[in-house]
């Protein structure tokens, strides 16, 4: 089957149309018959095959693959998750993507075919297919990409998908570790639960909570573009957040080191500027301090938070400045 939509995209490759009861007659080999299933896939294939025409020669830019990703999910979900239609989009995903040039920015397209199958296999262990497409997907992902981490992820994740297989098909227990997606939602869940906490002024329990969610969500691998850039904020919230909670705490100086990583990723985080300068303060770091509230102020400007913390900063600083003069005078009495 996989072969034959191979062939069927090759051959339309160059072609401004096609003939759609040909890949009608495909989508059927997929064992999706009903009629309005089958034409909701066949408008998939179409939709993603006229796309893919209105692209430079060999690529796909950044826009369509958020079409074609928010497509597959509303095909997905309007046939009420069927089986053999996630496979079917998937089995798309991958044989159309193989036309184009190696550009890690249809990665995208590929992880997304890699969560479909995955969620196959949650569903239907026994699918045999998804566990090929799969262990396929992941063999592609890792040539495709130059980072040597997330190479070594994908190869690990075939890996794991082909003992899978070999295990089932021995008759043996089987269960697929969680996927990225998986984690990632795991991680908002202890966010929440921290966020419960911290609105209870249980400090140390919400810090356990952004802790746990940390875990789960640094350094995943294998998400799509859209799941990626939510997972690097959380972590830069979830930073922030246990940040502020050793401020309550009094913990001044961890909290300088956790607000460090926040600013060394986004050095024009507003929160994180602010509370660093309020950290500061408390040390008695005012020059520091005063020069994180000023540039939070820029930012924000009129902020009533942030001018009263640098009026704070300011009196404290002229006052310990005054104290050091007087200290200093009298060395020379």
């Amino acid at each position: 089957m996989q072969a034959k939509f191979e062939e069927f995209f090759q051959k339309v490759k160059n072609q401004t149309t096609y003939d759609e009861e040909e890949l009608f007659k495909l989508v059927e080999l997929s064992k999706v018959t009903q009629e309005d299933k089958k034409e909701k896939v066949a408008n998939f294939a179409n939709i993603l095959f006229k796309l893919t025409k209105s692209t430079p020669s060999d690529s796909i830019n950044a826009t369509i693959i958020k079409q074609v990703n928010d497509d597959a999910r509303k095909y997905i979900d309007e046939v009420g998750d069927d089986v053999n239609v996630s496979f079917t989009i998937a089995l798309i995903f991958v044989t159309i993507i193989q036309l184009f040039k190696q550009d890690a920015s249809i990665n995208s397209l590929l992880n997304n075919a890699s969560t479909i199958l995955v969620n196959i296999l949650y569903k239907q262990g026994n699918h045999i297919d998804s566990m090929d497409l799969l262990i396929e997907t992941f063999e592609i992902l890792s040539k495709k990409t130059n980072d040597e981490n997330k190479r070594m992820y994908y190869v690990s994740r075939s890996n794991e998908i082909a003992r899978y297989k070999s295990d089932f098909q021995s008759g043996k227990q089987v269960k697929l570790s969680p996927t990225s997606s998986e984690k990632l939602q795991k991680a908002f869940t202890y966010k929440e639960k921290g966020t419960d906490a911290f609105k209870k002024s249980d400090w140390k329990g919400a810090i356990f909570n952004y802790h746990c969610a940390n875990n789960y969500v640094t350094g995943l691998m294998g998400l799509g573009d859209e799941e990626d850039t939510i997972s690097k904020n959380l972590v830069l919230v979830l930073t922030n957040n246990i940040a502020i909670c050793n401020m309550k705490l009094g913990k001044f100086k961890r909290s300088i080191e956790l607000l460090d990583q926040v600013l060394k990723s986004d050095p024009n985080n507003v929160k994180a500027l602010y509370r660093r300068g309020k950290c500061l303060v408390a040390e008695k770091e005012y020059i520091h301090a005063e020069e994180d509230l000023e540039k939070a102020l820029t930012l924000t400007p009129n902020d009533k938070e942030i001018i009263a913390e640098l009026k704070i900063c300011r009196q404290k600083s002229n006052e310990f400045k005054k104290v050091e003069a007087k200290a200093y005078s009298k060395m020379f009495d």
